[in-house]
């Protein structure tokens, strides 16, 4: 069996993609060091999917990357049907990657007579004939139990940690935001990663956000709580927001003036949430303000609504999802964080049975530098008796041997 074989090597691996997103299915399987499985993809006259393999996969380990939010329903029924075709051709093991789960946001019924959406796509990639699945920062971690077999969660954590040390000047003296309490777990693993402080935005009353969500506030006094909408190159009617409102519907917890902000989510699909924290943030006298979402969806006029927030210094995403358009409109307030070397290693791995684990944790090192001025000034004030737990430097981060992040994965 080619799976369980420790002798298995590349030739019994396949590496196939979906049409959702063929640039990234390219630089994984080049990093690999193996050539993409030839698939014919396409429509019949009636607009029904069309798919046949051109290669053999019998006794081989398949590996099927295939991403949602682009096309969401044609992506699914095409995975379906690549994952079907490969379990009648006697493939040995099938492996969905999937770095943006589709659906993923219908992790529970969201009103009395709604389905649990995501709960009924893990039921077809079962009964397909899927043996492992493999997602990348997933919307919810209750995600993961919705399946019967294996499921690889890979967190993006020490990507977006490197870039920030490499691309934020100063970055000991920033502080991590989450845009929500449902992001909180996620900021304060990045804020523990790097040793900087933590702050939150309440967003209360979120069902009447959804309804009236937000505008832009730039020309607003701080002091203004009238109940005049303003109005910014005519925005949906879903994303408006009064002066009253914000102040109303939006705490924050923590301590922003004058220090640039780090906000870390999960995804940006309609831009809602991070632009109501950009304009929290501006409204309590933050500097500039880093957004780090894994996945760029960016639907409707998201790119135009962000934009327009005049304290949003860069927003930082993963190539899960094809970047190219938003690249185009949104120039250079847009970085791009490859993940292809996290997935052909993990793909690597996956293939001669070692831990994947690695992929998304760190290992503590002592002895780092100080954090920043702030913390200096603080352990300058603590008392004598409490210096023996400052002695210990705050745990500097770096990665396991072995990890490649974007190196060409070997035998």
């Amino acid at each position: 069996m080619a799976r369980f074989n420790k002798t298995s090597s590349r030739s019994t691996m396949r590496i196939i993609g979906g049409s959702s997103h063929p640039e990234l299915t390219e630089l994984i399987a080049k990093k690999v060091g193996v050539k993409p499985g030839q698939v014919i993809l396409g429509k019949f006259a009636n607009n029904e999917t069309k798919v046949q393999l051109k290669d053999q996969v019998r006794c081989q380990d398949v590996y099927i990357i295939q991403t949602g939010a682009v096309s969401s329903n044609d992506a699914i029924m095409e995975l379906l049907l690549l994952i079907n075709s490969c379990k009648l051709a006697s493939a040995e093991s099938i492996t969905v990657v999937t770095p943006y789960f589709p659906y993923s946001k219908g992790d529970q019924k969201s009103s009395l007579r709604s389905p649990i959406t995501a709960k009924l796509v893990a039921n077809m990639l079962k009964r397909a004939g899927a043996n492992h699945l493999m997602m990348l920062d997933p919307h919810s971690p209750q995600l993961e139990g919705f399946f019967d077999h294996p499921v690889d969660c890979l967190k993006v954590e020490p990507l977006f940690c490197r870039w920030i040390k490499q691309n934020i000047p100063n970055w000991r003296d920033c502080i991590v935001v989450s845009p929500d309490e449902g992001g909180a777990k996620r900021s304060v693993m990045i804020a523990n990663s790097l040793g900087l402080e933590f702050a939150m935005i309440h967003n209360r009353h979120k069902k009447s956000l959804k309804k009236k969500s937000i505008l832009s506030l730039m020309t607003r006094d701080i002091d203004d709580l009238s109940d005049e909408i303003v109005q910014v190159h005519q925005p949906p009617e879903e994303l408006q927001l009064t002066h009253k409102m914000v102040d109303k519907f939006l705490k924050i917890s923590g301590d922003v003036s004058g220090l640039n902000c780090i906000v870390v989510d999960d995804m940006i699909d309609s831009g809602s949430t991070i632009r109501l924290a950009l304009e929290v943030l501006n409204s309590h006298g933050s500097g500039q303000v880093y957004v780090f979402a894994t996945h760029g969806i960016f639907s409707g006029p998201c790119a135009q609504i962000l934009l327009e927030s005049p304290n949003l210094e860069k927003l930082v995403v993963t190539n899960s999802l094809p970047q190219a358009r938003n690249q185009t409109s949104m120039g250079s307030k847009l970085e791009v964080v490859d993940i292809s070397g996290m997935v052909s290693e993990f793909i690597r791995r996956s293939h001669y049975n070692e831990s994947v684990s690695v992929l998304s944790h760190y290992i503590m090192e002592k002895g780092g530098q100080k954090q920043g001025a702030r913390q200096i000034s603080a352990e300058a004030e603590t008392p004598e008796e409490d210096m023996e737990q400052l002695t210990l430097d705050p745990p500097t981060q770096r990665l396991r041997k072995g990890f490649r992040l974007e190196s060409v994965c070997w035998d």
